[in-house]
This record gives structure tokens, sequence and C-alpha cells, in this order.
């Protein structure tokens, strides 16, 4: 009887279901005459046959075996069947947990250890001696390549990755090559050195003469595959993160401030709230295009609360000078909190009136929902923390509190 069991479709059903075992045959049950098969009759049968073939009735003992084994196999077949159910959930189950543990995917925030070695073996960079990298896959922080490299790690996880100059920092472009007087570079400029630029651009010192200076404005790993060898640290998924964006003058320092507070993932700056699509800077500096300078702030409400956010903002700027801070005048530096949801805006009006007792002067800080969200020139992206207009770059450790300079 076991070797007839029918076999599970699933592979893994069929290695985790037992044999089934044979039953009993005063335990069987028909639905004939609505009742029980009578082991009386059946016993009574067996002793006969057993009586037929002592007296040489072979024939007979076996057509009456046969009617009782079919009789077990009827009844079997009608009993409940314990061993299908039994055996797929616990694999079902198994699968489902596969798929809560799925690797990192864009959206996703990431903090990854790597070493990266060019083709020779020459290692170029590695996060063993500092911090590890931490990014938002897919925002474009890093190389296309270091995106692909982490795509599909599980936390503690290790993978090693050929990369391509086109999934890298491009092949070397000889028009990326220009030479400015001798006159405008600083003093103590030496060939090999790397430079910021005054639009926050770095390049690498190629020539040095008395009269001029050679600069490279390709990145210095261009043209070269790059090999990394990368480690998942830790993971947040996408779902779990919130985004927040607020206006409070010149996006610089304000950035700034948000990358120094724990909890949030990642800053960038940009311009919202006006009425033309995908402005530029110089668009959104004449004040025209009705557009804020923002920045908009991706967090982990775990480690942060939005509130904590609102408290960051109202500390960093002067809410009560309308379009205004500073020196810098236009309607591009107002105040505003620019909202993603209901909550959000909740809060925004709870934080106002709580913030008002703080002030001299009536808060006009704008909430409104945000739209028409545009991501700011890469060159504006972490600036003071790259340098700023000095070439000083400021640091933005989490929970750093040196002053800021705002512009550098």
């Amino acid at each position: 009887l076991a070797r007839k069991t029918p076999r599970l479709r699933s592979r893994s059903a069929q290695i985790c279901a037992p044999p089934l075992t044979p039953v009993p045959l005063t335990s069987l049950h028909s639905r004939r005459r609505g009742g029980e098969l009578s082991c009386e009759r059946t016993a009574a049968a067996t002793r006969a046959a057993r009586e037929r073939e002592s007296s040489g009735s072979e024939g007979t003992t076996r057509s009456m075996a046969m009617r009782c084994l079919a009789a077990r196999r009827s009844a079997a077949a009608r009993a409940p069947h314990p061993v299908r159910n039994a055996a797929v959930r616990p694999v079902l189950a198994r699968r489902l947990a596969v798929a809560v543990r799925a690797g990192a995917k864009a959206g996703d925030f990431v903090r990854v250890h790597y070493i990266g070695k060019l083709d020779d073996g020459t290692e170029f960079d590695s996060s063993h001696k500092r911090e590890p990298l931490e990014f938002i896959v897919g925002s474009g922080k890093v190389i296309k390549g270091f995106d692909i490299a982490v795509t599909g790690l599980g936390v503690g996880e290790k993978r090693t990755s050929r990369i391509p100059p086109e999934d890298a920092y491009g092949e070397r472009d000889e028009r990326m090559r220009m030479a400015y007087p001798r006159a405008q570079a600083p003093d103590g400029i030496q060939v090999g050195m790397t430079v910021q630029l005054s639009n926050g651009m770095m390049a690498n010192v190629a020539m040095l003469t008395d009269q001029e200076v050679g600069l490279d404005l390709n990145h210095r790993l261009a043209g070269m595959h790059l090999n990394f060898e990368v480690e998942l640290v830790s993971l947040v998924e996408k779902d779990k993160l919130q985004t927040a964006t607020f206006g409070a003058g010149c996006f610089w320092s304000v950035e700034l401030a948000y990358q120094r507070t724990p909890g949030v993932v990642m800053t960038e700056v940009g311009y919202c709230n006006g009425h033309m699509d995908e402005p530029s800077y110089e668009a959104v500096c004449t004040g025209q295009t009705g557009h804020a300078e923002v920045v908009q702030v991706v967090y982990n409400p775990d480690e942060v609360s939005y509130e904590a956010l609102i408290d960051v903002f109202f500390g960093k700027h002067d809410p009560t000078t309308l379009n205004r801070q500073g020196g810098d005048v236009g309607t591009q530096y107002r105040s505003g909190i620019y909202t993603h949801s209901k909550e959000q805006a909740e809060a925004a009006k709870k934080a106002v009136e709580k913030w008002s007792a703080k002030f001299p002067q009536p808060i006009v800080t704008e909430i409104a929902e945000v739209s028409k969200y545009t991501r700011a020139e890469t060159y504006h992206q972490q600036y003071l923390a790259k340098g700023g207009r000095s070439g000083n770059a400021q640091n933005p450790a989490k929970g750093c509190s040196d002053p800021i300079r705002c512009y550098g």
C-alpha cells in the first residue's frame, strides 16, 4: 500500500512527505450502510479464506484476498489524508521567508564596506579604515556599477564585481583637458594635486609651467575597469523610509545641518513649488519661476521623528523675515515646510504654534504640499561638505556641532 501512495507534484513536498502508514483493518470506515465496515464480517471472511486454503481452494482464496485488499484500499482512499497538507505548508512557509529576506533593491538604504582595485591589483580605495559607505540604492550617489554590485546582496553577504568604464567614470575625454593662466592658480599648486573649481567641479593638475596650469577634468579613474569587493553591512528597506522637504534660505548650509542629523539617511538640494518644470539654478535666481531653494531629506522614522526635523529647521534660520535670510533676498529664499502627507501638514502647523512663542515677530513660514520638485545641479549637492567656495570642507558627520560657514 505504501508503494502505491500517490506522489505529490512538488519536489519539496516529495522530500518532506513520509510514506503513508498502512491503516489497520479494524480502523477502516465505509459509507456503505451508513456506518462502519463490519470488522466481524471481514475477520470471518479471512478465517474462511484460510480454511479454504488449507483444503486446497487456492483460487477462491486469492479471490477473497483480492476483495479484502480492494476494501482496504477503498477505505484508505476515503479516509482523510494527513500527508499532503502537512508536507506542503512548511515548504510554502520557507518560500515566503526567503521572499521576505530578499536582498538590497532600488530605494533601500544600505551601509557597505568595500575594497576597490585596478586590474593590476593596485588598491585605489577602501572603506575598512573608516565608516561604511552609506547611500540609497539607485539614488545616483554612487557609480552605476557599484549600485549593480550591491543589488541583491543580503546583510553580511559579499560579492566581487568587475565594473567596465561605462558603468564607472566613463571613458577619458580629451576635451576635458584645459589650461588656465598660472596667475589664477593658488600658491603651492603642484602636478598631481586635485583642486576644486569655483563651480564645485574637481580637477587634477596635469601640467604646470611658468605661464599656465594644465587641468584634467576627467576623473582619475576614467577609462579604467574597476574591481570591487563589497559587503553589505546593514539595510533599511525602502518602505520604512520617509521624505521631508524644507526651505530655509540658501540651501547649502541647511543641507549640511541635516547631513549632521542622526536618523537622516540622505539629503539633496533642489527647487520646489514654482510654476516652471525643471528650472535651472540661474532661472530660479531671477525670482521669476516662483520656486524656493529647498533641502529634501530622506530619514528613518525609527531613529528620528518628523517633529525633530522641524526643530532643526526652525533652529537653523529666521522664519520671521519674508522672502529673505540675511543678505539673501528673493522669493527663492522664503521660509517653507513642504509636506508629503496630511500627517506632516498637521505636524507642521503644530510646530509653528510651538515655535511662535520663541520669536518676537510673527512666523511667516509657508506650509504647502510639495510640488514641481526638481533636483538641483550636481555641483550644488553637499556643497559645503565638499569644500564650498574656499575649498575648506566642513564636517558632515552625525552629531557634529561645529559652526556652519554658510558659503564655505
